[in-house]
């Protein structure tokens, strides 16, 4: 589901990096007990492929499975991890300056006892790992400079199943854009997927998507 709307800010040119992105930590994004508990329970295994878009302060804004596990629940976990985690030293132009890039990886999620890698994910079944959050992505017209991440939200619902308040857990450094998160998380008619729980988190990520001048 996309939203477009304004939000005022300068949109950075394309500009090509001279110096790739790096991850800041040698510690793994993802741990034992981050397997998705749903998954563990059925023996799912598998590797997801993924491509982060790093901005120019080093943080992820954006996750796509480029090859899937073959399981969503696999798929999502791993790009909410990374998503929430992986933070790096920018890529740079030729200036020295710090830009937009990308980075490409691949997470292995395997039940064992292994000890989990940067390319690879071997752990138990994490059997006190709650489940992830639901994901959702938004495009704006454009994003403002204090846009860090993506914001994370708890829902609560009503008798009636529908979304009757709205937290911000993590904020995404922008009141304005954590506003319309919410926003878009109020008029979600099935947010709670069929389930009975009272409330929900959600990751609520955004894309710079501007409107093509006429």
């Amino acid at each position: 589901m996309f939203l477009v709307m304004a939000l005022l800010a300068a949109q950075a040119q394309d500009v090509l990096p001279v110096t790739r992105a790096k991850p800041r930590t040698t510690t793994p994004w993802i741990t034992n007990d981050d397997y998705p508990a749903a998954d563990a329970r059925q023996h799912h295994e598998g590797t997801v492929a993924f491509t982060l878009q790093i901005d120019p302060s080093g943080h992820a804004t954006k996750c796509d499975v480029t090859a899937s596990s073959g399981y969503p629940g696999l798929d999502n976990g791993a790009c909410f991890l990374l998503m929430r985690r992986a933070r790096f030293d920018p890529a740079r132009d030729a200036s020295g300056k710090a830009v937009a890039s990308n980075y490409p990886g691949r997470f292995t999620w395997r039940l064992g006892k292994a000890k989990p890698t940067r390319t690879g994910v071997d752990g138990t079944a994490g059997s006190k790992a709650p489940p992830p959050p639901g994901m959702l992505e938004l495009a704006v017209a454009a994003l403002p400079a204090t846009y860090k991440q993506p914001a994370k939200a708890e829902i609560r619902f009503g008798p009636d199943r529908r979304v009757i308040e709205c937290r911000i857990e993590e904020s995404s450094g922008s009141a304005a854009v954590d506003k319309v998160a919410c926003a878009q998380l109020r008029s979600l008619e099935d947010a709670s997927a069929g389930s009975k729980a009272e409330a929900a988190e959600y990751i609520v990520s955004f894309r710079a998507d501007p409107v093509p001048r006429p």
